[in-house]
C-alpha cells in the first residue's frame, strides 16, 4: 500500500481507529491524539485493560484489540516496545489486517519487520495527528 493511498483513504477519510495504550489521563499525548481524531469524526476504540469500565471523551475502553466489535482500519500503537510482546499473538487472533501505526516513541523495528513479513502495512514514527493536520482539509 502506498503512503499517498493511506493518507487519502484512511487519514483524510475518517476511518475506524483502535488506540492501544489509551489512558484516562487527558493531558497525555495519546489522549490529545485520541481527542483530535474523535473531533474529526474518526470512530475511536480506546484499548487498555487497565481502564475497563471507564470512559475517555465518552468512549468506552476495550481490554484488547480482539474485543473490538468491528474490524478496525488502523491500530495506533502508543505503548513502548518492551510492552508490545503480546501484540503479534493478539493480531493473529483477528481475521483481518489493519494498518499498524507506531506513533513516535513506540517504534519497534523487530516487531515491525515481523508484521511486514505477515502482510501487514506498517507506519512507523509518524504522528497520525500531524499527518492529518498537514495533509487533510
Amino acid at each position: 500500500m502506498e503512503w499517498e493511498r493511506i493518507i487519502k483513504e484512511y487519514v483524510c477519510s475518517p476511518c475506524k481507529v483502535a488506540v492501544l495504550g489509551a489512558t484516562v489521563e487527558t493531558g497525555k499525548p495519546v489522549s490529545r491524539v485520541l481527542s483530535y481524531l474523535k473531533s474529526r469524526e474518526f470512530v475511536i476504540y480506546p484499548v487498555n485493560p487497565k481502564y475497563m469500565g471507564l470512559k475517555i471523551f465518552d468512549l468506552d475502553f476495550y481490554s484488547s484489540i480482539k474485543g473490538i466489535p468491528e474490524a478496525i482500519d488502523i491500530l495506533l500503537v502508543f505503548i513502548g516496545p518492551k510492552n508490545q510482546g503480546f501484540l503479534l499473538d493478539e493480531l493473529k487472533q483477528i481475521a483481518y489486517k489493519p494498518i499498524i501505526w507506531f506513533q513516535p516513541g513506540a517504534q519497534n523495528p523487530q516487531l515491525e519487520e515481523k508484521l511486514k513479513e505477515l502482510g501487514y502495512y506498517v507506519v512507523s514514527g509518524e504522528c497520525i495527528m500531524a499527518v492529518h493536520s498537514t495533509n487533510c482539509r
